[in-house]
């Protein structure tokens, strides 16, 4: 081989590299929908600290609710992106099953949750990449893959308590029905085609209240707390040179 193809080929190798290092551009938004569950860690309901191991003794299927979820993602970089929230869904608590049964309060609440959250990829997505080298071989199937991220952010939380038992008319009527609340956690991302991925989140919210429940003591050390866990349909939206995003009806 000549030096002139021996370059020419270092080139091709070079940019045909680097074009696949950048098919993540292609696809920088993904539109999510989803259904899980939530869980309430506050002063209905729980284990009194003595007894407890950093709340995990408090987590029993019984308190777990439905939550829907409605998501939008925008990718900075190939591991860095952000995200728009909408989570709608229930809280519940019952005295019953803990140690406090002689209080009998029994409440749920409903609440609304949109926030903004950044995420950082501890492994990136690569199914993009492995698409466009099989279909440029002419290979139609598709390979996917796992990506990994952790997450974090802010936003209002709005909540509806609704006490269903109260022997002893415990619970507060005057209180803000709206909080901050402050998501963190880990997300999984698995490829079925070149435009959809499952997606699994898990992440706990702290909040700036203690009324989730429509409750407080001179007990409560701490504002409540509470998980969502959400499993996603995720839609990869083709993005254009000028990166919007190309919305496409009917045929493709």
């Amino acid at each position: 081989m000549n030096r002139s193809a021996l370059i020419l080929l270092l080139v091709f190798l070079a940019s045909t590299g680097y074009s696949f290092g950048q098919t993540w551009k292609m696809k920088r938004y993904e539109a999510m929908l989803g259904l899980g569950g939530t869980f309430y860690m506050g002063d209905i309901g729980s284990i009194t600290p003595q007894e407890n191991l950093a709340g995990l003794k408090d987590v029993a299927f019984r308190f777990v609710r439905p939550d829907i979820y409605l998501g939008f993602r925008y990718k900075f970089k190939e591991r860095i992106a952000v995200k728009m929230n909408l989570n709608f869904g229930w809280f519940y608590g019952d005295d019953t099953y803990c140690t406090n049964d002689s209080r009998g309060v029994v409440f749920n609440t409903f609440f609304f949750e949109p926030s903004f959250q950044g995420e950082y990829y501890f492994i990136r997505d690569v199914s993009a990449n492995n698409y466009l080298m099989m279909k440029g071989k002419g290979v139609m199937s598709f390979r996917s893959s796992i990506s990994f991220y952790g997450f974090a952010g802010l936003g209002p939380t709005f909540f509806w308590p609704k006490v269903k038992e109260d022997p002893y008319n415990r619970t507060a009527s005057e209180y803000s029905k709206v909080a901050m609340a402050f998501p963190i956690g880990l997300g999984i991302k698995y490829g079925l085609t070149p435009d959809w991925m499952l997606g699994l989140e898990l992440g706990g919210r702290w909040t700036t209240s203690d009324y989730l429940d429509a409750f407080t003591s001179q007990w409560s050390k701490a504002h409540d707390f509470y998980y969502i866990i959400a499993f996603q349909m995720i839609y990869k939206i083709d993005t254009s040179r000028e990166g919007w995003p190309i919305l496409k009806f009917g045929n493709r």
